[in-house]
Formats: structure tokens, sequence, C-alpha cells
């Protein structure tokens, strides 16, 4: 599988497990960064 960078214009060659590896790993982080910054953004907004 041949993946470009369309800002970058870099060309990264890998196989298909890998892709998926590395895909699931990237999901993992950003899903993890959103839930730090934005879910924690409204519970300063309830009170005790």
């Amino acid at each position: 599988m041949i993946l470009k960078n369309k800002l970058t214009r870099k060309t990264l060659e890998i196989t298909y497990p890998e892709f998926r590896k590395r895909f699931a790993k990237e999901i993992r982080i950003a899903y993890e960064s959103y839930r730090r910054t934005q879910l924690n953004k409204y519970s300063y907004n309830f009170k005790n």
C-alpha cells in the first residue's frame, strides 16, 4: 500500500496490516486527546 501526504508530498509504502496498526494507534491517540481537552471543558460548569 502506498500512502501519499498531500501537504508534504511524501510517500510511504507499508503493508496493509501495518497500516491498520498505525491507523488504530492514531485514532486512539486522537480520541484520548479529544477526551482530555473537550470533555474536561464542560466538567467545570457542573457544581457539586
